[in-house]
């Protein structure tokens, strides 16, 4: 064969690996997961993500037929674990269980991330959502919501309120509640949810921004009061307290959640097959109930879905993060 006609057959294999590369991805697509699927998870074993999490796991290996495995990986407020799959290879296999603080706060929150969420991670499917619970002492006076909001406003900077940390979901939906209320008090925070809720129920500080799965106990013994949860509707949970916007502040709404993601460059057919599956998995009526038990809420979606509310919930938190000057040391 001359080069001439070398040059002539050339374009032929080029078209003929542009028409045959959509048809070896989607059986690649198709043939997904043929080994084991690892989901890092930036929290300690035990939580109420680390529940849902290895529910949806078992449920998503026993509809593929390949082991789903939570890889607890916590530290930096969710930065190692987001960190670790926004550079991981996008092919399906290390996928992160995401979380309000590591997706939509902490890229506003921190100013040295050497990875940006928004650039080098993909949606897959939400999970589940839960509000933030407003607890208080018994003791400490407040009948409702709308009682400790006027006492605070007659005396200023005299009130503190508990949190689990500087800068996590539940900070921040204490400073964007005092924002609205318009509010002078002071954050107190823990390095965990427990030490803040013991020091809640002793009275060393007279309220609280609270997990509401930790909370749901000492709530039901009495040891601790709800004033409010920060959700847009009221908790199965808790049936009984109002949301902060029926107790006062109209509009508020202040979700934690979870959800699937993947290192960018994931094939779309992958996250939609997850997608699709993750629907599956968290479909049942009992598991649902289930979950309600514990505050959360089940809420699958589709990957435009979650990528859109991601992008709208880290816009909310850098105004929150801007106005209270919060920075982390």
């Amino acid at each position: 064969m001359t080069f001439l006609s070398l040059r002539r057959v050339a374009p032929c294999f080029a078209l003929a690996g542009l028409l045959l590369a959509p048809a070896v991805q989607a059986a690649d697509n198709a043939a997904y997961p043929n080994k084991a699927v690892k989901l890092a998870l930036p929290f300690p074993p035990g939580g109420s993500a680390d529940s849902i999490a290895r529910t949806m796991a078992e449920r998503l290996q026993a509809q593929l037929g390949q082991p789903f495995l939570i890889e607890n990986r916590p530290g930096a407020g969710g930065n190692v674990a987001t960190r670790y799959i926004a550079k991981a290879a996008p092919d399906g296999y290390n996928l992160l269980v995401g979380v309000t603080g590591g997706m939509t706060i902490n890229p506003t929150l921190y100013g040295n991330l050497d990875y940006d969420p928004a650039k080098d991670l993909v949606a897959i499917s939400m999970i589940a959502h839960a509000p933030v619970v407003i607890v208080a002492n018994p003791e400490a006076g407040f009948g409702s919501l709308k009682q400790f909001i006027d006492r605070v406003r007659a005396e200023p900077n005299r009130y503190t309120y508990a949190t689990n940390g500087v800068g996590t979901s539940h900070h921040l939906a204490a400073e964007l509640f005092r924002q609205a209320a318009k509010l002078d008090m002071r954050n107190v925070p823990y390095k965990g949810t427990p030490e803040a809720l013991q020091d809640i129920i002793g009275g060393r500080v007279p309220v609280g921004f609270m997990d509401l799965t930790a909370s749901i106990p000492l709530i039901a013994s009495g040891r601790l009061k709800a004033l409010a949860t920060t959700g847009t509707k009221r908790t199965p949970a808790l049936p009984d307290v109002p949301t902060v916007a029926e107790a006062g502040v109209p509009g508020f709404a202040a979700d934690t959640w979870v959800g699937l993601f993947a290192p960018a460059g994931t094939p779309a057919g992958i996250l939609e097959k997850l997608s699709a599956e993750i629907k599956t998995a968290l479909s049942g009526a009992e598991l649902r109930a289930r979950a309600q038990t514990q505050g959360l809420e089940i809420a699958s979606s589709t990957p435009a879905e979650l990528q859109k509310f991601v992008q709208e919930e880290t816009a909310k938190w850098k105004r929150v993060i801007a106005d209270a000057k919060i920075k982390i040391q």
